[in-house]
């Protein structure tokens, strides 16, 4: 439904089969396993371990011997294996069903509006024509008051009215055919060298006329999903990291030549900030790339006049456009390791959905075991609520990452990091026969603290 909601613009009126959307849906359903698998590992953890609670079976595996880890290991050795089927998802899978939905897409998008003539608009989706009728018969299609304006090659602004007409699509469906009755054609008339008379405009009546229009555009085409694969959303974590390299390298290397090409042209000459030996080299750098090497340097306070007025003039616009030449280079460089940071971010994506289906079961387990209540009431809360905190997290990170404020691993990891030591603590505490959602153990303790001060 979100995705429905946010490219609902781009599917309306486009006459799309359902087969067309329930594909695109299939793909897109694909990108929320991310989403959807730590909750189901989280909530269907804390069920199981809290109905083995409440029922006292926990209690008696544990009386016979067993400890939380055992006990744990048949589960652990399935979400182990979940893990590694969710990388290979997320490694394998995810990148084709992002390619199939947005090649889809992308045709979708490419696709002109289906033929939905409605009366007292122009229709404008056919090439040169506008139409608009004042009545549509949507049991037969037939149309009155048809109003067009051509503007095909060739004519001159040519008008076409007629009071009713009929639609007749072709058998192989690659043309439109509209029938008109009773109507007249305005055309303008191009002057000739030879004719006595000018005349500006014709009008030319007519019983029975045909418009035939091109449905080119109007049908889905699938494109070549070789377009779309160079993007990262598209790429398993080999090739991203290749990927990654190869733009850095790239990068850097623009990067160095840009500031070779700076010091070359441009260098101080104030005793102030370089010394004699700077100079010398500054001097070298800039007659290697000059065809009239530079012998002498002169100094402002030895000129006076209009030549100074001209070489203040010059230095001015010599700091004007190598202002400008930094800051557009310096917005290529930003682009370029925002490029750098997505195609890393997505590289650290591979890995992280696995870690958090392992972190998440060491978080409902233990808390399934330590609340003691199984069916879909209190585990649905706890599991909502640690759900929240990680996807909070995760969402933080992310928008970290994009805002430049962290470094990319730091940002995809930060949900693993805080809920690392959450979990480490859960499964002690259930190890230990804890009771830390008891709420009698609380009530006592604080009738403890009051009594002791009532004593005093």
């Amino acid at each position: 439904m979100q995705f429905l909601w946010k490219y609902i613009d781009d599917l309306m009126g486009k006459g799309l089969e359902l087969s067309i959307l329930l594909e695109m849906l299939f793909y897109v359903s694909a990108s929320l396993i991310p989403l959807a698998l730590p909750l189901a590992v989280l909530f269907s953890s804390i069920m199981t371990y809290g109905n083995l609670a409440e029922n006292n079976e926990l209690t008696a595996l544990k009386s016979s011997g067993l400890s939380l880890f055992k006990v744990m290991r048949p589960m652990l050795v399935f979400v182990i294996s979940l893990s590694i089927l969710a990388f290979y998802f997320s490694n394998y899978v995810l990148p084709v069903a992002n390619l199939k939905w947005r090649t889809i897409y992308y045709d979708i998008l490419e696709k002109k509006p289906a033929f939905l003539i409605k009366e007292g608009i122009f229709y404008k989706d056919f090439e040169n024509y506008h139409i608009k009728v004042d009545e549509k018969n949507k049991a037969d299609g037939s149309l009155k008051g048809i109003l067009i304006y051509d503007f095909t090659t060739g004519s001159q602004d040519r008008i076409i009215r007629a009071k009713e007409g009929q639609m007749i699509q072709s058998e192989n469906e690659e043309y439109l055919f509209l029938q008109m009755k009773g109507g007249v054609i305005y055309e303008k008339v191009a002057k000739r060298k030879f004719q006595k008379v000018n005349v500006d405009f014709q009008k030319t009546f007519f019983t029975e006329a045909v418009i035939k229009f091109d449905m080119v555009g109007f049908d889905m085409e699938k494109s070549d999903e070789d377009l779309f694969k160079q993007d990262f959303e598209m790429m398993n974590f080999l090739q991203l990291g290749r990927a990654t390299d190869s733009l850095q390298t790239r990068f850097d290397s623009l990067k160095i030549s840009f500031n070779k090409e700076i010091k070359s042209k441009y260098i101080i000459f104030n005793d102030a900030f370089i010394n004699a030996e700077d100079l010398t080299d500054s001097l070298n750098l800039l007659n290697e790339n000059d065809e009239q090497p530079i012998d002498t340097i002169i100094k402002l306070e030895n000129i006076a006049g209009s030549p100074l007025m001209s070489a203040n003039l010059d230095a001015q616009n010599e700091i004007r456009n190598t202002k400008e030449l930094i800051y557009h280079e310096t917005m290529l460089q930003d682009h370029r390791d925002s490029s750098i940071v997505q195609y890393k971010t997505a590289w650290h994506k591979k890995f992280t959905l696995s870690f958090a289906i392992l972190i998440l079961f060491f978080i409902g387990a233990p808390l399934g075991a330590i609340i003691k209540k199984g069916g879909l009431g209190t585990p649905l809360v706890f599991a909502t609520t640690f759900f929240l905190f990680y996807y909070i997290l995760t969402i933080t990170g992310e928008n970290m990452v994009e805002s430049n404020v962290v470094q990319p691993w730091l940002g995809l990891w930060l949900s693993g990091i805080a809920l690392t030591p959450l979990g480490v603590f859960l499964t002690y505490k259930a190890a230990n026969d804890s009771a830390l959602f008891d709420l009698d153990v609380y009530k006592k303790w604080f009738s403890r603290i009051f009594n002791s001060k009532s004593k005093e």
